[in-house]
């Protein structure tokens, strides 16, 4: 196993001697020392430590706390702190840098051990949970359905690059505002009532949701996904806001096209009925009044044509059912039909923003 490369950042010549070698005999590499908060940040740049021991008080114009903060910032290098100095006043002014331990002087071998593992863990720990971040960001950014993540106070606490698209707004002036400052008032209630559903009952829901602004219509697949703690707590809800506008548009058009094809056929239909059936039975009558050798003949066919007209019949029934269901289920009341003229069926890459 490859020995874990310490960073010793310790102005007392003796206690960094000391360190050393504990840290030796348990196994790790001591990369270097240095006594000065410049010179371990330095230090940090030139052998990439897996983790520093960090004394608070160092000599020079930059404390211990100021050297980790910028360590940590710029390198991300897990650090204890290693100090004399165990008054709350400092040990809060430490904490707020985010150390990955705290040992007061003068240490013990085992304290020691035990903070270096458990520090080089919870690092490791952080970057794997760093990296998978990074990759639901990732998808996140490239998926083109807005996703929101909404705190409890209805707040956003994370939009991405779609969402910051239909909201027509700068990432700055949707992070940690308020829904109901950024979209619609109709608009803000259901999302609203979608998120109170999602906290009462600790489920994922499912809503489709029109919307109206300017004069254009739109229509969102919106699911909402509770973020739960350890605890089964629910911190946020997720939302993801699928434009839908493009299929429904594109439903009603066909609607409106299978309508007007119903129409035509059913004109054809009694078009047929007339033209067919009224000639059929003068035929039909004349072969009645005169018997001759053809006459069964003439009258089977006859009955044959009429069945077939009967079918016909039946044809312009059914489609005098379908017409009136798409009526129904579409609306097609001629005010849905004169906007649709109106709007068009949108292409594929449009994009729908919130005014």
């Amino acid at each position: 196993m490859e020995k874990k490369k310490i960073l010793v950042v310790e102005d007392e010549f003796v206690t960094a001697a000391a360190l050393r070698l504990c840290l030796e005999g348990m196994g790790c590499a001591v990369v270097g020392t240095a006594d000065t908060g410049e010179r371990a940040v330095k230090a940090a740049a030139e052998y990439k430590p897996d983790l520093i021991l960090m004394d608070i008080i160092l000599k020079g114009e930059m404390s211990g706390i100021t050297a980790a903060d910028i360590i940590r910032h710029q390198y991300d290098i897990p650090i204890i702190y290693f100090t004399g100095q165990s008054d709350e006043a400092t040990i809060n002014r430490a904490l707020e840098s985010e150390p990955f331990g705290y040992i007061v002087k003068p240490f013990e071998e085992k304290n020691l051990k035990s903070s270096i593992m458990m520090a080089l863990y919870k690092h490791s720990i952080d970057l794997k949970l760093k990296a998978s971040e990074e990759r639901y960001r990732t998808i996140a950014e490239l998926s083109d359905d807005g996703i929101f993540i909404i705190a409890n106070d209805y707040s956003v606490a994370y939009a991405n690059g779609s969402a910051v698209r239909i909201l027509n707004r700068k990432p700055t002036e949707i992070i940690d505002k308020s829904l109901n400052d950024l979209v619609p008032e109709e608009m803000f209630r259901q999302i609203r009532t979608v998120i109170d559903e999602v906290h009462a009952t600790n489920k994922s829901k499912q809503i489709r949701q029109e919307y109206r602004f300017g004069g254009c219509q739109l229509w969102f697949d919106t699911a909402a996904i509770p973020l739960t703690t350890a605890d089964d707590s629910i911190w946020q809800v997720m939302m993801i806001i699928h434009d839908i506008t493009d299929q429904v548009m594109l439903e009603e058009k066909m609607a409106r096209e299978g309508i007007t094809q119903l129409e035509k056929n059913m004109e054809q239909f009694q078009y047929l009925n007339d033209q067919i059936r009224n000639p059929l039975q003068v035929i039909t009558g004349l072969t009645m009044l005169e018997k001759g050798p053809y006459q069964e003949k003439i009258l089977e066919q006859a009955a044959m044509i009429d069945n077939l007209v009967s079918k016909l019949d039946m044809g312009w029934y059914n489609s005098e059912k379908v017409r009136n269901f798409l009526l129904r289920h579409y609306r097609h009341d001629g005010k849905i039909d004169n906007e649709a003229e109106t709007l068009g069926v949108p292409g594929q890459n449009r994009e729908v923003m919130i005014p």
